[in-house]
């Protein structure tokens, strides 16, 4: 049975249902011919394997699959091998081929915040995978980078990887001045002598409440919330698997907008209904090849529960 869009973009990740791809990505789709949903597979093999069963032409990698997924492309981005991670894949003529745009996440934010990155002294709080974005992205532009993490060893690592400095946790009343502070950490996560941290502007990676935020704005210190990295790094996602680059005005236009948990529409993807696929659109569509009903269950609960918060 024919297909009624002739090109399906997708986002993967587990879990997926929070994520906002969807929104981000519908402002430039041709209504009917272009279809965007969130696929939940059971590992970066299946999630290979999906892209080319489904035929989608190009996705968004979130966790936990960005490093996982990149030694299984054929061809990565000079970018993704940086930073050790993809972030989107594009497939064309058959090949399946990964790019990494998170760190246009961090400098396109503070560019547009006023910031000149060249010779800007910026901290950046975590040492994981959204961290390297940060620090390959600023580096590259010339800042001068401090990295700190609550394992000095892993801030270690990162910084001897991009020539960065390391900063002791806990240390922040020796530090000087520091015009932004990018935060990569969990949302209850806080450095112990943060109010002694001095710093221009926060850029958060986190687009929950977190409390770095609230410690900066009760410091009137001006916040960049994460949906501004969700959107900067989507401009250049677009035109990497869309071949589209919309303003990120455009990209934030629907960003908010929320699915109804009531009315869902979730796929179970087997080999039964991979032609239901391509005659409808899915909130969420779960890999389910090999599974028992019970176990498909309660990945769907879970999905639902991480989005919604029931």
């Amino acid at each position: 049975m024919a297909s009624i869009f002739s090109t399906t973009y997708a986002v993967f990740g587990k879990p997926v249902l929070h994520s906002k791809s969807p929104q981000l990505f519908s402002p430039i789709l041709v209504k009917g011919k272009e279809s965007y949903t969130r696929i939940r597979p059971q590992s970066a093999k299946d999630l290979v394997d999906i892209v080319r069963l489904l035929n989608i032409r190009g996705a968004s990698i979130t966790a936990p699959f960005k490093e996982e997924i990149f030694f299984l492309l054929e061809e990565v981005s000079p970018d993704a091998q940086a930073v050790g991670a993809v972030n989107c894949i594009r497939h064309e003529n058959g090949k399946i081929s990964g790019h990494n745009t998170d760190h246009y996440g961090v400098t396109g934010p503070l560019t547009e915040a006023g910031l000149i990155l060249e010779g800007a002294n910026i901290l950046i709080l975590g040492a994981g995978g959204a961290a390297r974005a940060a620090v390959y992205g600023l580096t590259k532009a010339g800042a001068n980078v401090s990295i700190s993490n609550r394992t000095e060893e892993k801030a270690g690592t990162l910084a001897k990887s991009f020539d960065a400095a390391v900063v002791k946790w806990g240390s922040m009343y020796a530090l000087p001045r520091f015009d932004a502070v990018v935060s990569t950490i969990l949302p209850e996560a806080i450095p112990p002598d943060a109010e002694k941290l001095q710093y221009d502007m926060l850029l958060d990676a986190i687009y929950k409440p977190s409390m770095m935020t609230a410690h900066s704005r009760a410091r009137e210190i001006p916040v960049i919330g994460g949906e501004q990295w969700l959107i900067h790094q989507g401009v250049e996602a677009a035109a990497f698997y869309i071949g589209k680059t919309p303003s990120p005005e455009l990209l934030a236009s629907r960003l908010y907008e929320i699915p109804d948990p009531a009315s869902l529409r979730i796929l179970v993807l087997t080999n039964d209904s991979l032609d239901r696929f391509t005659q409808s659109t899915y909130d969420l569509v779960v890999s389910a090849f090999g599974m028992d009903a019970n176990t498909i269950k309660q990945l769907i609960d879970e999905e639902k529960n991480l989005a919604f918060g029931r």
